[in-house]
């Protein structure tokens, strides 16, 4: 459009020029006066259309400047633009944002007291582009880690710097590097126990049919750890990306702990541990029988593992309502956990101090699967430490609404 007008008074203006000198020399104007007011006329209808292309010009830079704006302030990345002396001349919300910036309006770089902010300065006004990764401590957040790209532009001399937060990429990261060492680690034993009595058996051990028996069980046995151990690597990954089949039906969960309870009894017997659960008759929730079950499973092999083995040993399983949930808890007298593993104990493979001193085995995947499990199906899970002794593992679960 701005094209256009400017075309359009060009033709204008040139058209008039040359009706008026056209008119100078037939003679149409009988005396200077009549000229000077027409050349006065001519000038004043010149100034308006350029005062007025002017003005609509303005009017859309100004509008691709907003719509500029309103693009970076949507930018998940921090954009700030400074001159070569350090003087910010935009930053958009998401810089803020990282920064926990209220305003940078009329400051410099060096008035933010950021020192690798600084230091990026420095270094592009010295070689122009610029990467840096760096850690800052936020007043109310945790430790961010971030990524800045600063760069001197060539067009305007401005400096642009672009900042990305990426703790969680580095998060994710860690967790890799985590998940193959603590896979490793549990692969370790078995496939080492595995090895050496497939060797003694090579070895003659087999001819003995006392030995080979003996031999032959722990294969076995280790064999089921690490098939035990794929199954919930399976489990784990068709529940992160939502492959895993859930059938929510009205259901009353007293009927499957009394269930996972029952299945429970030689296990818990053998170690002379009592598992004491009293049903109430309470709503129904909306939930996948299946899914409860193996959650409940889980809490309970969890419980009756830690529980020492005596005549005192005891798992309560207490099921109450709190609001528009079902909260089942299962509480053990085990080693217990403390207050900075509670936040932990429900990723893949983590397993406290006191637990790997224990030298109980596990694979450290079946709370991770109880907390995903839980999580799919619109509830909460949570872990407490008992007053004396032992932990409170507890879940909850919608309830239905017919």
């Amino acid at each position: 459009m701005f094209s256009f007008l400017r075309i359009f008074s060009v033709f204008l203006i040139s058209f008039i020029s040359f009706f008026l000198i056209q008119s100078y020399f037939d003679g149409a104007y009988s005396s200077n006066l009549e000229i000077s007011i027409t050349i006065i006329l001519f000038s004043l209808f010149s100034s308006l259309v350029v005062w007025r292309i002017s003005r609509i010009r303005i009017k859309l830079i100004a509008k691709q400047t907003d719509s500029f704006g309103s693009v970076l302030d949507n930018l998940g990345e921090g954009v700030l633009l400074a001159s070569t002396s350090g003087d910010i001349t935009y930053a958009n919300e998401s810089m803020l944002k990282i920064f926990e910036l209220k305003s940078v309006k009329n400051k410099n770089i060096n008035d933010l007291k950021i020192n690798a902010l600084k230091n990026m300065f420095k270094n592009a006004l010295k070689d122009g582009l610029f990467q840096y990764e760096f850690q800052i401590q936020g007043e109310s957040s945790n430790p961010k880690w971030l990524l800045g790209s600063i760069n001197r532009s060539k067009t305007t001399n401005e400096i642009i710097l672009v900042i990305n937060d990426v703790t969680e990429l580095r998060a994710n990261a860690s967790m890799r590097r985590d998940f193959i060492s603590n896979l490793s680690h549990e692969l370790r034993t078995p496939v080492s126990v595995i090895s050496a009595n497939a060797e003694t058996l090579m070895n003659g051990a087999i001819d003995n049919k006392k030995d080979a028996k003996t031999f032959s069980k722990a294969i076995l046995h280790n064999a089921e750890r690490i098939s035990g151990l794929v199954s919930d690597l399976i489990d784990l990954s068709r529940i992160d990306y939502g492959e895993i089949h859930l059938d929510l039906t009205e259901l009353n969960v007293c009927d499957v702990v009394s269930v996972v309870k029952d299945s429970h009894y030689s296990s818990a017997k053998r170690k002379g541990i009592n598992i004491n659960f009293i049903e109430k008759n309470l709503p129904n929730v909306l939930a996948d029988e299946a899914a409860v079950e193996r959650i409940m499973t889980n809490l309970l092999d969890n419980a009756i593992k830690y529980t020492k083995a005596n005549d005192e040993g005891e798992v309560e399983i207490e099921v109450k309502k709190e609001k528009d949930f079902i909260k089942v808890l299962v509480k053990d007298l085990g080693i217990g956990i403390q207050s900075s593993d509670q936040g932990q104990v429900f990723k893949r493979f983590y397993r406290t101090p006191d637990a790997r001193a224990s030298q109980k085995t596990g694979s450290g995947l079946g709370l991770a699967i109880v907390k995903n499990l839980t999580i799919s199906l619109g509830g909460q899970v949570g872990v407490m430490k008992r007053r004396n002794k032992g932990s409170i593992f507890w879940f909850t679960l919608p309830i239905y609404n017919s």
